[in-house]
């Protein structure tokens, strides 16, 4: 039986499935309801519950889309998360790097003072969506879905990095911030070097808080 209690379920099932691909629009309400089988005020909750988790978007005026996907009941451990960001986002980003818009590169340069005030302000969970957007925000630029899906997969669940984050030291977080900022320089002067050495030590710096790099 669905319940508000448990109203993210069935369209969390529904994205894991890929009835919605990264970055897509979701149908109106009343339809969306329909086809899931709940009632509007059901699926008010549940679109509300998966924006907090960071895994829908809802854009004033254009509707609500996909950021990234649900993490599986057997996905990969945080650990493994980042590891495969390293991997993965690392090149990518590097291979990128100089092909974005400028109106793209503005909206990061706006974005970077939220993760500052988010970071002063203690609150982790913000953080760590103001984090996992940077990236979001550039993966949506990507003009290869296929590359953009590979890098969304990547990206560590947002509760699991709010908790990572709660622990590490003011220090190693403005060393994240830092990283983020030099990523940005990197592509805004489409130095695939420099970010993808950002990148890198940004994932690196996420693993040795979690101890498992040295």
């Amino acid at each position: 039986m669905i319940t508000p209690a448990n109203a993210e379920n069935p369209l969390e099932h529904a994205l894991l499935q890929g009835r919605w691909s990264l970055f897509e629009r979701l149908p109106a309400e009343r339809h969306l309801a329909e086809e899931l089988g709940v009632s509007r005020a059901t699926l008010r909750t549940a679109l509300s519950t998966l924006v907090g988790k960071g895994i829908l978007e809802t854009r004033r005026n254009k509707g609500t889309f996909v950021r990234a996907l649900p993490c599986n009941p057997d996905a990969a451990s945080l650990a493994d998360s980042l590891r495969a960001m390293n991997i993965v986002m690392t090149p990518l980003l590097a291979a990128v790097s100089g092909s974005f818009a400028p109106s793209v590169m503005l909206t990061i340069e706006r974005h970077l003072p939220s993760i500052g005030m988010a970071l002063h302000s203690g609150d982790m969970r913000l953080l760590a969506q103001h984090h996992l957007k940077f990236f979001s925000i550039l993966l949506r630029a990507i003009d290869n879905a296929r590359l953009a899906q590979a890098g969304a997969a990547t990206l560590p669940d947002v509760g699991a990095l709010a908790r990572l984050l709660q622990e590490c030291s003011q220090a190693r977080l403005e060393e994240l911030f830092k990283h983020l900022a030099r990523t940005l320089h990197g592509l805004r002067h489409a130095d695939a070097q420099a970010c993808a050495s950002s990148v890198s030590a940004y994932a690196t710096c996420l693993l040795q808080s979690l101890g498992e790099e040295e």
